[in-house]
């Protein structure tokens, strides 16, 4: 550790940079900074990148769930996740962490894993009336960010079926020629990401 990073360990406690990492995230909220974008990403990633590996998964779910609590449940849920770009490990398991907490509350305490919130959208009825179908977008992206670093994912595993049939449903059970809003997102969705799935597993 160099001069730099140990006076900023003697400044700011664990907590505060849980802090400032959520307040930065917040930010990317915020059309009037657009123009801060690169300043932002560069506050972020050096943020990120400061706490100790002993530290950052615990941190990383307070943060995750300190937003996925205030967050409005639109599409500022999806936009809040995918605005946490990056290509290192710390900055995805974020995105996944941000990902499933908004899940939970979307879904009202009532899943706490991958398996139990596939669960609760299969038991969706997709040809029902009273089907939100953007309600269901939201779901399927932030399932699909979720599931982006889950470990049993990289092999066969129940969550695997479990999600290959989710989406196979909702590629097959939406019709075309339905004209509800966001029918047509969630069934192109679907296919896009179920045809991936199959492209990596023939690979």
């Amino acid at each position: 550790m160099d001069q730099s990073s140990f006076s900023l360990y003697q400044i700011f406690s664990t907590t505060e940079m849980q802090e400032l990492l959520e307040v930065v995230i917040w930010f990317y909220l915020d059309r009037h900074l657009l123009g801060l974008a690169l300043e932002l990403n560069g506050c972020f990633h050096s943020i990120v990148h400061y706490f100790l590996d002993s530290e950052w998964e615990d941190s990383c779910a307070k943060v995750a769930a300190s937003i996925a609590f205030r967050v409005p449940k639109d599409l500022n849920c999806l936009r809040i996740v995918e605005c946490i770009t990056g290509t290192d490990s710390r900055t995805k398991y974020l995105q996944s962490q941000l990902a499933l907490h908004l899940l939970i509350v979307c879904f009202d305490n009532k899943v706490k894993s991958a398996e139990e919130i596939l669960k609760l959208l299969a038991s969706v009825n997709l040809k029902g009336n009273s089907c939100d179908f953007f309600k269901l977008y939201i779901y399927l992206v932030l399932t699909e960010k979720f599931l982006l670093l889950y470990r049993p994912f990289q092999e066969k595993s129940k969550i695997v079926d479990l999600w290959c049939k989710y989406l196979r449903n909702c590629s097959t059970q939406i019709t075309s020629t339905n004209w509800r809003s966001y029918a047509s997102k969630v069934r192109s969705k679907a296919s896009y990401l179920l045809q991936n799935m199959a492209l990596k597993s023939s690979s």
